[in-house]
């Protein structure tokens, strides 16, 4: 765990690139280039999550933490939107 400041960088840094997004959809970008910020969020939003998961903050806590990054850079992904069949068959039994 490299502390609190690393975790507030790794938020900006989704924040960065969820306006990179935007700004790309708003201006009918190729959908490659969309496509490379979104692979970047998920990796960015995962070594935020995996972070949390190692800290040494309170463990219910940080799992709240985790569901509202979720929430917010994820919003209404059901179980019918998941493509990858073992992903899917997970989600489903949720």
């Amino acid at each position: 765990m490299r502390g609190i400041n690393h975790l507030k960088e790794l938020v900006e840094n989704i924040k960065k690139t969820e306006e990179m997004i935007s700004l790309h959809k708003d201006h009918d970008e190729l959908d490659i280039l969309i496509t490379q910020y979104e692979d970047l969020k998920a990796k960015q939003v995962a070594e935020l999550i995996d972070e949390l998961t190692l800290s040494p903050f309170p463990g219910i806590e940080s799992l709240s933490i985790i569901k509202l990054i979720i929430d917010k850079y994820y919003p209404l992904i059901k179980s019918s939107d998941v493509k990858q069949r073992e992903l899917k068959e997970l989600a489903l039994s949720i």
